[in-house]
């Protein structure tokens, strides 16, 4: 199955407030609010995207459940649910190992001026020799680049001799909020570097922040912070399909470990999905499709229980899944 629509055509990407001034928020402190846990690591020590807390912030005890929850999770705990680790996986390089050495080099976008103005503003992009890239129709490369304090995203990358060419993408700060405000790498504007199961994580048995997924019951027109826009088309035709941005959380009362049949990438993913969710980020044509970091040659997946191009997670209890209301477990 492919793993993401191309970024909406039909409109620019629009902005959505920040989680402070969304209608229903309701801030800590003020009775009836739901204190966060704090975040998994302190603002500096965060690898990338520093400001992005709808990231790296566990969910709150007894968050605030959407009230058409019950009806999306009819809808997700159907069909295929897999590691996107092949054909549509994603191609990451940096923080680490980018230098002012790095050979840089201009992007063609090929929906220049029918989306948008070029999206890196001419701004060349590192990108290490040899990269390699999934052999699906996505080809997504996501360079983070501290050298300028920038990510680069991109989606249908490809080498073309003396610069590289691809259908769109976008340029945010490293250590910003990783969210996509001019161009798009993504349906959902959130930046293909963020929340990408790494094959470090897999082989440590810990994910440390929030996933993201493609599903094939995206809403179409709606979408939630982090989310700035959507593709989501509800291709399926679900009766409660969920918006685009929308983060979901595994029942954190499972006791994974005696769940049987597990894998041991399975058992790490419930986890995260446990502590920090997972967030609904582009149209594809799987019910749920996790995005992983595309490495070739690694023996770290199948040593996990991943295989093929879409490693199975079906073994994970999906009608147990919950739809919060807001990222952050506040009021809607």
């Amino acid at each position: 199955p492919t793993t993401t629509a191309p970024p909406t055509t039909t409109a620019p990407p629009t902005t959505t407030a920040p989680p402070t001034t969304e209608p229903g928020y309701v801030p800590p402190g003020v009775p009836g609010a739901t204190e966060p846990l704090p975040p998994f690591c302190e603002e500096n020590d965060r690898p990338y995207f520093n400001a992005a807390d709808w990231l790296w912030e566990p969910i709150p005890h007894n968050p605030v459940i959407d009230p058409k929850s019950a009806g999306m999770v009819a809808g997700l705990r159907t069909g295929d649910h897999v590691a996107n680790i092949g054909d549509f996986g994603v191609t990451l390089r940096g923080p680490d190992g980018i230098t002012a050495e790095t050979p840089r080099y201009k992007v063609v976008f090929s929906q220049t001026g029918s989306w948008g103005p070029d999206p890196f503003g001419g701004q060349t992009m590192p990108i290490p020799p040899n990269t390699p890239l999934a052999p699906g129709s996505d080809k997504h490369l996501a360079v983070a680049d501290p050298t300028t304090n920038l990510v680069f995203n991109l989606w249908m990358a490809e080498p073309a001799g003396s610069f590289w060419r691809a259908g769109w993408g976008a340029m945010v700060p490293l250590d910003g909020d990783g969210r996509e405000i001019n161009g798009s790498s993504t349906g959902s504007g959130i930046a293909r570097f963020a929340a990408v199961v790494r094959e470090s994580e897999i082989a440590a048995g810990e994910i440390p922040h929030a996933l993201f997924f493609s599903t094939n019951m995206a809403a179409r027109g709606e979408y939630r912070y982090p989310a700035t826009k959507t593709d989501g088309s509800n291709m399926t035709g679900m009766p409660t399909p969920i918006p685009e941005g929308a983060r979901v959380q595994l029942d954190p009362s499972i006791d994974v470990d005696s769940l049987p049949g597990l894998t041991r990438a399975e058992r790490t993913v419930a986890k995260a999905l446990q502590k920090y969710g997972a967030y609904v980020g582009d149209n594809g044509g799987a019910r749920m499709a996790f995005l992983f970091e595309y490495v070739p040659g690694s023996s770290v997946y199948a040593e996990n229980g991943l295989h093929g191009s879409y490693g199975s997670l079906n073994n994970i209890p999906w009608d147990k899944l919950r739809v919060l209301a807001s990222w952050d477990g506040r009021a809607g």
